[in-house]
């Protein structure tokens, strides 16, 4: 009995001594509500599978994340308001919902900032993006965590044959509630209409709408080719989002959990990204092969877009302020400046 209580003391030791010198063993497990907008066949939801696979490896099973896709707790803007008031503790969204939380983030919506993909990613990856994400704590009560959603170029889809501004006029054109987006198809003729994304599909069906904007891969997986013609690709808005965390979840992880839950995002990002660009050729592919005809823009028809849509330009001056609007004009130009 002595030998066996002596050997029970030095485990007790043995384990109470991993305990201090692993901080994931020695706490209690941490739920994580991920919430999202999207379907479960979307990018969006992939990429969170990729966080949360991470996000429990790398903290030795601290993290146990549940995943609500399908707006279960509510459309982009509920689900922010649920991040602000710890509902749930982490979500991603578009920056066309952010805006009205962060109007700073206006300024991601210039038409036409970024020409290219690659260069939106560097900018976003620098100095200028850690601004905007560090901007949003005090700006809105929410904790940027890293750029997600979409991150890819908004493109339009219509049923008739789209090649200048002109052909947009009297065109009805569902848009995100964003104010600068609105003024953007406003400037090139069209008649813009706000609604919630998950009335799209419905309201393209009905012709209540006759166009609308998404990235490509969205437009597939919406099957928004069942009930329009065309795809222009215009490339008018690069798509960029953000992960955000209540504040208080955030604050109450140790420094060590925060990185993994960083780490994570930036993985889930980088998923994204990489699937975004290896599979774009492949969806315009099966979206000609479901009937949709691609509309490619000349470089002067798409100047003439360009040219049509400063009035959008100079709102989010106003909005923002003109330092900051060239601020990030700068950093674009910095980026493209090191490629060549």
């Amino acid at each position: 009995m002595k030998i066996r209580s002596l050997l029970l003391s030095a485990l007790t030791l043995c384990f109470a001594a991993a305990l201090a010198a692993s901080p994931a063993l020695a706490q209690k497990t941490i739920q994580v509500k991920m919430a999202h907008a999207g379907p479960e066949q979307s990018l969006m939801h992939k990429s969170f599978l990729v966080i949360k696979d991470k996000l429990e490896k790398d903290s030795g099973g601290v993290f146990k994340a549940d995943i609500f896709p399908n707006a279960q707790f509510g459309n982009e803007p509920e689900l922010l308001q649920a991040i602000q008031e710890g509902d749930i503790q982490f979500m991603a969204t578009n920056n066309g919902y952010l805006v009205n939380f962060q109007p700073a983030n206006a300024v991601f919506s210039a038409p036409f900032a970024f020409p290219s993909e690659e260069v939106a990613y560097e900018v976003l990856d620098g100095p200028f993006g850690q601004k905007m994400l560090d901007a949003m704590l005090p700006g809105c009560g929410m904790k940027a965590v890293g750029y997600f959603e979409s991150v890819d170029f908004r493109q339009l889809t219509a049923n008739k044959e789209v090649r200048t501004p002109a052909d947009l006029k009297g065109i009805k054109i569902r848009v995100m509630p964003n104010p600068i987006h609105i003024a953007i198809w406003q400037a090139l003729g069209a008649s813009p209409s706000a609604l919630p994304y998950g009335e799209l599909y419905t309201a393209l069906q009905q012709k209540t709408v006759d166009a609308q904007e998404n990235p490509v891969e969205l437009i597939l997986q919406s099957k928004f080719t069942e009930v329009q013609k065309y795809l222009i690709l215009t490339n008018h808005v690069f798509s960029t989002g953000m992960a955000v965390a209540n504040p208080e979840f955030y604050d109450s992880l140790t420094p060590e959990l925060q990185k993994v839950l960083i780490d994570a995002v930036t993985a889930g990002s980088d998923y994204w990204r990489d699937e975004a660009t290896k599979n774009r050729e492949n969806y315009y592919k099966e979206m000609e092969a479901q009937g949709m005809t691609i509309i490619r823009l000349t470089p002067e028809e798409a100047q003439a877009f360009r040219e049509q849509v400063r009035p959008a330009v100079d709102l989010i001056a106003e909005q923002v302020g003109q330092p900051l609007v060239d601020e990030m004009y700068q950093a674009i130009a910095d980026v493209v400046a090191k490629k060549k």
